[in-house]
């Protein structure tokens, strides 16, 4: 019992300093801008706008409420990025604090994701607008929660392995941003999934594929994954986040010394 609220204490403590330090740099990105908050929002509605534009030409067959889906996929592959990002070079953006203060390191990474969260949650405020305006059923954004918390797990596993990994590896923001957006392209964002074999063969094992489909399929179509979809993508973002947290705790004694 004694371990137990040793462990929810910890937890407790790394949460609050999260919350926190999230918070001072969701600000502090905005403090010196005209626009402020409205910077997180210019990529995706312009990548919004441009596409809706191009969007007949590349889709033969018109997808049903299209802007939804086309903006509700532009909005999760975009948190995914900016988090993963972020995230990459976090320990070595923070060798100030890791060195002169003795804190939960896990805190930093959790802190790197939550930031993205509050514009997160502006865009899906968009969102619901879009939703208003072509007369879908807005109640169903209720069920993207728990959606948006298996997605968050899985994020949050990503970003303790190459948080990990990017303290020893300098070059690793380049490489995932290019992975990122190899990534983008192959991920069904702006079209359909063509009937290509090979192609379905690589969305299969491509979680944000999935977790995109069962967004739009729940939210925009009102239509339920098959269970084998849904228990699949909570098995894939529990497990990233248990082997992301187990590399991290491995080498998260060594941070101090590399920083």
């Amino acid at each position: 019992m004694e371990e137990l609220k040793k462990y929810y204490k910890k937890i407790k403590r790394i949460l609050e300093l999260s919350f926190s330090l999230a918070k001072a740099n969701f600000k502090l990105r905005n403090e010196s801008s005209y626009l402020g908050i409205f910077w997180y929002l210019l990529e995706p509605l312009c990548f919004f706008a441009i596409i809706l534009l191009i969007g007949g030409a590349i889709n033969q067959n018109p997808i049903q409420y299209y802007p939804l889906y086309l903006f509700l996929g532009l909005i999760m592959f975009n948190f995914f990025i900016n988090s993963t990002l972020n995230i990459t070079n976090i320990i070595m953006s923070n060798s100030g604090i890791i060195k002169s203060m003795k804190i939960n390191y896990e805190a930093l990474v959790v802190s790197g994701v939550l930031q993205f969260v509050y514009s997160h949650i502006i865009e899906m405020l968009i969102f619901l607008v879009l939703m208003v305006f072509f007369k879908g059923s807005f109640l169903s954004l209720i069920f993207y929660i728990p959606i948006f918390l298996v997605f968050l797990l899985f994020v949050l596993g990503v970003g303790f392995m190459l948080s990990s990994i990017g303290a020893y590896v300098s070059d690793l923001y380049n490489l995932w941003n290019v992975f990122t957006r190899l990534l983008w392209f192959l991920t069904p964002i702006f079209y359909v999934m063509p009937p290509s074999i090979i192609f379905q063969k690589i969305s299969y094992f491509n979680p944000m594929f999935h977790l995109i489909n069962i967004a739009r399929s729940i939210i925009i179509y009102d239509k339920m994954p098959s269970f084998y979809t849904l228990f699949l993508m909570m098995f894939v973002s529990i497990a990233s986040f248990m082997i992301g947290l187990l590399i991290f705790k491995k080498y998260k004694q060594k941070f101090a010394e590399i920083v």
